[in-house]
């Protein structure tokens, strides 16, 4: 019987050949991390247009659901007035859906407060001057046009009520500039460049509230006999941070 003679040794692989293999080792490898990125990119996407939305909305542009102010300069901080006196006669103060009672002053508009609001009578025309310690340079002036509130029964009081779509603001040297307004809830922004101590806003436009429904089903008429505006902030050039009033 004749002995089966061993296999040849095998060649050592030429250098051509570790390249090949190596590259071809390389494309799996960027394929399989490619294809777990996408899927990781597709997943964090589907994550985020799941996501429940922030309580207090989108509302983009220059303002922000937090009642966030745009300052409209690098050197400017908010600036409060320390007055704010309406042409129109106060509104009788209602009670909510708790049974808690709230006033509609004036001073409403500049408390801080987003919850809170100064309401008249009307549709249009209604003036709230608003004066500071002394002259300051203003540089954005802001407005929560509407009454930018959810009662404890879920009834929406800003879509209930009439929204300021449109207001002139007039300065002490006579000045005046428009400022349109969404009809949305938050601090609604724009830039100004005047020195003044006084600031008069009048409501120049509104739009309808509508009908609302609590969330045990009780409905609730739009309150289109009155105009309301939760809040109106100011930003101011300051030196050193402070208030400019106080320097």
């Amino acid at each position: 019987m004749t002995a089966t003679p061993p296999p040849p040794p095998r060649q050592p692989l030429s250098g051509r050949t570790w390249l090949t293999l190596l590259a071809a080792v390389v494309a799996v490898a960027a394929l399989l991390g490619g294809g777990y990125l996408l899927n990781r990119s597709l997943d964090d996407r589907a994550t985020a247009g799941s996501a429940e939305p922030d309580s207090g909305g989108d509302l983009g542009g220059d303002f922000a659901a937090d009642g966030g102010f745009d300052f409209g300069d690098a050197g400017a901080i908010a600036v409060t007035p320390t007055a704010a006196l309406p042409t129109c006669a106060g509104y009788p103060p209602a009670v909510d859906s708790a049974g808690r009672q709230h006033s509609y002053e004036a001073p409403n508009a500049i408390d801080g407060d987003l919850t809170t609001a100064w309401r008249c009578a009307g549709t249009q025309g209604q003036r709230l001057s608003m004066s500071f310690v002394c002259g300051v340079h203003l540089t954005s002036v802001g407005v929560d046009p509407g009454y930018d509130k959810v009662d404890a029964d879920g009834s929406d009081r800003f879509a209930q009520n009439r929204k300021v779509t449109r207001v002139v603001w007039t300065f002490d040297d006579g000045s005046s500039v428009e400022q349109q307004l969404r009809p949305e809830r938050g601090i609604q922004t724009m830039p100004v460049e005047t020195t003044t101590r006084t600031a008069t806003m009048t409501v120049a436009e509104t739009v309808d509230g509508q009908p609302v429904t609590s969330r045990d089903g009780k409905a609730g008429a739009p309150f289109n006999d009155v105009t309301s505006v939760s809040e109106v902030r100011f930003a101011a050039l300051s030196a050193d941070g402070t208030d400019p009033c106080a320097q």
